[in-house]
């Protein structure tokens, strides 16, 4: 009977390790993400005038030498947009989806009261121009998902930057993994446990296990729950190390050693 216990429990352990188990491939791209400082949705500053997302906000990111996260979405005529929320309700005042929207309208809405607007993929690409390393993060459902990367992967294909792709869909990533094997791909997760409307996919993601299906070269996690045990395992079965996001000096400095990408706003690491 104790055999018995012992060889279900050793199974059990193998197919977590499975699950949760990243890329077992270093990166080609692994070493551009050692140390490296990426600005969350560009540096934006609303006491300057400088919206997230925005080009300016992007532009002031790379001429201050610092890797550029942002967030994508596709609109209702197929453009890819850069904007983070689901809906205009927070950055515009107004009760739409995004993916409900044409680029045409957006384009009237202004950024959080400034004079900014919401750019494409292509216009960020262009102020950009390879001169730093851009983050990527998919904003899609698992429905719209293989829409929004082969919208992104038609604009990317020709863009002459490096760049790696994040989601917390795993389809989107999965995507990657089949299409695009060469881009370094990361899955975002986070301690969904402590938040509300708990189900069975939340905890699936909490534990990293739908790694099984995107298998990313790297973990981008909640640098409030860096002592995750899922993610610690990940990073000893050799994933790159994201974390963010970083709002301080001092939560720099405690969490160094932790991880390889560092995600901020708000204030200007020394790189």
């Amino acid at each position: 009977m104790l055999w018995l216990i012992i060889i279900i429990f050793a199974a059990l352990i193998a197919l977590m390790l499975y699950c949760i188990s990243p890329s077992l491939r270093r990166h080609p791209n692994a070493d551009l993400c050692k140390n490296l400082y990426a600005a969350h949705r560009g540096l934006h500053s609303l006491k300057g005038g400088i919206p997230e997302n925005s080009l300016p906000a992007i532009k002031r990111a790379v001429d201050l030498g610092y890797a550029v996260e942002i967030d994508i979405h596709l609109t209702l005529d197929g453009k890819v947009v850069v904007f983070h929320d689901e809906t205009l309700m927070r950055a515009c005042g107004v009760n739409k989806r995004i993916k409900n929207t044409s680029y045409d309208e957006l384009k009237e809405y202004e950024l959080f009261d400034t004079k900014e607007h919401i750019p494409t993929l292509e216009q960020v690409l262009d102020v950009i121009n390879g001169k730093t390393l851009l983050i990527i993060e998919f904003k899609c459902s698992d429905i719209s998902h293989n829409k929004l990367c082969t919208a992104a992967n038609k604009l990317l294909s020709n863009y002459n930057g490096k760049y790696i792709v994040q989601s917390f869909n795993p389809l989107a990533m999965l995507w990657y993994r089949k299409n695009r094997p060469d881009i370094c791909r990361g899955q975002l997760s986070t301690d969904f446990f402590r938040q509300p409307k708990l189900n069975a996919l939340k905890i699936a993601a909490a534990l990293l296990m739908l790694n099984m299906i995107s298998r990313p070269d790297f973990i981008s996690y909640d640098i409030q729950y860096v002592n995750s045990f899922p993610r610690k395992i990940c990073s000893f079965l050799g994933a790159i190390r994201a974390g963010w996001t970083i709002t301080s000096s001092e939560q720099l400095k405690k969490i160094s050693k932790s991880f390889d990408i560092y995600i901020f706003e708000g204030f200007l690491p020394e790189k």
